[in-house]
């Protein structure tokens, strides 16, 4: 493993290498909360020197420094968005257009990337896991929320996302983590740093709301798949509905497997990512 660090907006980024730096594929890996990079150990091991693995602490987890942790701005999509575009450029020598594998918040994030202007020219593929856009759930829950028939899934996933909004309450904020986890949702997870869990609320303090109410359409040109555990007690499956609408080369594949699926099956998940060429 070879590690470095990056400077972007606010923040100074934690980056590691593992595999094969010859290798002509690269994969760059993006974890969610509560998680850092060491989330994708086992897949980084299953994929062996097959291919260039690219991996980074995002805000909020890890080794990764953010100059105001106190400010919410310090945390928004765009700013997450910028720190990908960075990681990408410092890696050293020749680079191809890269595979993305993200989870949860890492997914959340890379569609905020997907939908810059550079993503044709810079990512190969996406293979998203358990982390909608924030822009598609907002057209998702506008188009339902006109429909009787549908206010049953959109009443099931508000429920699913109690703890989002246990987030937004400062003094009962830092109880939830320990919530999740006395209630099973961490099962099959690794196991969660108090510091990412305390870091990683701004994720959804500063976005969630924000982009619920109002934002730019979903967009994504990239060749895109989206895996969606049938057993994933955060997210329901069917948020994956109408994706094609705006995601110009998408597949959707169940596993049964829980919201950790990328470490609880990490062989499935090297062997779907290497699908990808």
């Amino acid at each position: 493993m070879t590690r470095w660090t990056v400077r972007t907006d606010g923040a100074t980024i934690a980056v590691f290498e593992y595999g094969n730096p010859d290798a002509e594929n690269t994969v760059l890996l993006v974890h969610g909360y509560p998680d850092d990079h060491r989330m994708f150990l086992s897949m980084i091991d299953a994929l062996g020197d097959r291919v260039r693995i690219i991996a980074y602490d995002t805000r909020g987890g890890g080794a990764t420094v953010v100059d105001d942790r106190d400010s919410l701005r310090s945390f928004t999509l765009p700013r997450l968005a910028g720190d990908v575009f960075a990681v990408v450029d410092s890696i050293p020598g020749p680079r191809t257009p890269i595979h993305v594998f993200a989870h949860d918040w890492g997914s959340v994030q890379m569609w905020e990337a997907m939908s810059a202007p550079r993503a044709a020219s810079t990512f190969a593929s996406y293979t998203s896991v358990s982390g909608p856009s924030l822009d598609h759930l907002r057209q998702l829950a506008r188009t339902r929320a006109v429909r009787l028939s549908r206010w049953p899934s959109v009443i099931s996933q508000v429920a699913r996302s109690w703890y989002i909004w246990g987030f937004h309450v400062p003094v009962l904020s830092r109880h939830i983590p320990r919530v999740l986890s006395t209630a099973g949702y961490y099962k099959d997870a690794p196991r969660p740093s108090p510091d990412n869990e305390r870091r990683g609320i701004a994720l959804y303090r500063a976005n969630v709301i924000d982009r619920l109410v109002g934002g730019p359409p979903a967009n994504c040109v990239v060749p895109t798949t989206i895996v969606a555990p049938l057993r994933d007690r955060f997210l329901a499956p069917d948020l994956n509905d109408s994706v094609h609408e705006w995601v110009s080369d998408v597949a959707v594949i169940a596993v049964d497997a829980g919201h950790w699926w990328p470490y609880s099956h990490p062989a499935a998940a090297a062997q779907l990512l290497l699908s990808r060429w």
